[in-house]
């Protein structure tokens, strides 16, 4: 199914789909950890957002607070995923384009947990 789309677009798709799930783990692990823990994942999680939430700070409304910015991002990322990137290749491809880097990744994630399973029963 990949290969029907051009290259250019999936490599966007990826890069988006990435950036939405950054971001959105990233307001996730703002709910139980506190922003200025020390933790190792959640400095790398904030590393990476930062430039992202100041870079885009001209197009988030005021009124949004800070632990929000990054889900309001990934929202809006997500916008773009569904509605604009599918118009680039045509209009009639709005719900097959959608989401091919998470389909991707549960077919993978499905392929491995298969793989596991057979060596564990056969001993393959």
């Amino acid at each position: 199914m990949i290969n029907t789309f051009p290259i250019w677009l999936v490599v966007i798709d990826y890069i988006f789909g990435f950036l939405m799930i950054i971001l959105s783990l990233k307001f996730f692990l703002n709910l139980f950890i506190n922003e200025d823990s020390k933790l190792s994942v959640f400095l790398f999680f904030s590393k990476v957002t930062s430039p992202m939430v100041i870079a885009t700070s001209k197009i988030t409304p005021n009124f949004i607070v800070a632990p929000l910015k990054p889900l309001y991002l990934a929202w809006i990322i997500f916008m773009i995923r569904i509605y604009f990137l599918p118009i680039l290749i045509g209009y009639s491809y709005i719900g097959v384009f959608a989401f091919i880097f998470e389909k991707n990744l549960i077919s993978t994630i499905n392929n491995i947990t298969l793989n596991i399973a057979l060596y564990l029963n056969y001993g393959i």
